[in-house]
């Protein structure tokens, strides 16, 4: 391999996504890959340029941000050495969402489109890390929106600019995954039938023989709190997300009891619906939620206080 290769190679072991791939598979891609060095401050890409590449960050820091009519920017992250991004147009097949730029002298790995199409189709669990990548995006945004919504409540005044941003980000991440995603949501879908019940005494028996997939509907924070053993947690700001990772091979006649707090019972009922939506036959809704599984004494994990 010459210098170049090498460097190439050195820069894409530092990858979080693609250290992992076959020694031969790394030697490979860095012979084909092309390198680029970005001078401070500059613009790597603009919103709505086609999705041509991928990035890797060899040395350096790129920023991504999104600019406004009003000339208002918004950060959403500062990158640095091993770290990647624009991989979300290519995902979503769609232009480019934000602009990137170099902080300073920036070394970069870029790989084309078709190279990095490649890569998915031959490395499936590649296109998994991506999707937990986008997951922990969301539940950061979805967190932020929450202490947005508590800060209203305390001030008794809301950051209008603030939270609807935050907002649309959440909702545009969510959408363009959506897109790329082959068990999408239909735009106008047929209403199910009204979702069961089930008992906690009736859950438990089930449960203990193994038979019964537990999703939580709540908000991250009140899951990391307080859940049912073993619970996935589904908010519904998250459900495409995490029906991919956890259901997209769950068989369809799979029993699935969907439970929150009782004040939350709308959201079990919706995530119930998608599910049903989804080809599951077998859904149900837990009576009493969270409450009434603890009060049976039934097994729930609790976030330890340190």
């Amino acid at each position: 391999m010459t210098d170049a290769e090498l460097e190439n190679r050195k820069i894409l072991l530092k990858s979080i996504i693609l250290r992992d791939l076959p020694s031969e598979e790394l030697d490979e891609l860095a012979r084909k890959v092309k390198s680029r060095v970005a001078r401070p401050n500059e613009i790597i890409f603009n919103e709505g340029d086609p999705p041509d590449a991928f990035y890797i960050i060899g040395s350096g820091r790129v920023r991504t941000y999104v600019k406004h009519k009003d000339r208002i920017e918004r950060e959403l992250a500062v990158r640095g050495p091993g770290e990647h991004f624009g991989e979300v147009a290519l995902l979503a097949g769609d232009t480019r969402t934000a602009n990137a730029e170099s902080l300073v002298e920036t070394q970069l790995v870029v790989l084309s489109k078709e190279q990095f199409d490649s890569l998915l189709r031959d490395h499936p669990d590649l296109s998994r890390n991506f999707v937990r990548e986008m997951r922990g995006w969301l539940i950061k945004d979805q967190e932020i929106i929450e202490e947005e919504a508590d800060a209203v409540i305390r001030a008794s005044r809301v950051y209008w600019f603030d939270f609807v941003l935050v907002l649309g980000v959440s909702v545009l991440l969510a959408i363009t995954f959506n897109f790329s995603n082959p068990y999408g949501i239909p735009l106008i879908p047929e209403r199910p039938e009204a979702v069961p019940s089930i008992s906690a005494s009736a859950a438990m028996q089930d449960y203990r023989q193994g038979q019964t997939l537990i999703v939580d509907a709540m908000p991250n924070n009140f899951y990391q709190n307080a859940h049912i053993q073993g619970a996935v947690n589904m908010p519904m700001a998250l459900f495409d997300i995490v029906y991919l990772m956890s259901f997209s091979e769950e068989k369809k006649d799979k029993e699935i009891v969907v439970y929150g707090n009782t004040i939350s019972r709308p959201y079990d009922l919706e995530i119930a619906d998608k599910l049903l939506l989804r080809g599951y036959k077998d859904v149900k809704v837990l009576e009493g939620g969270l409450q009434a599984w603890e009060a049976n004494g039934y097994p729930v994990e609790q976030k330890v206080s340190r």
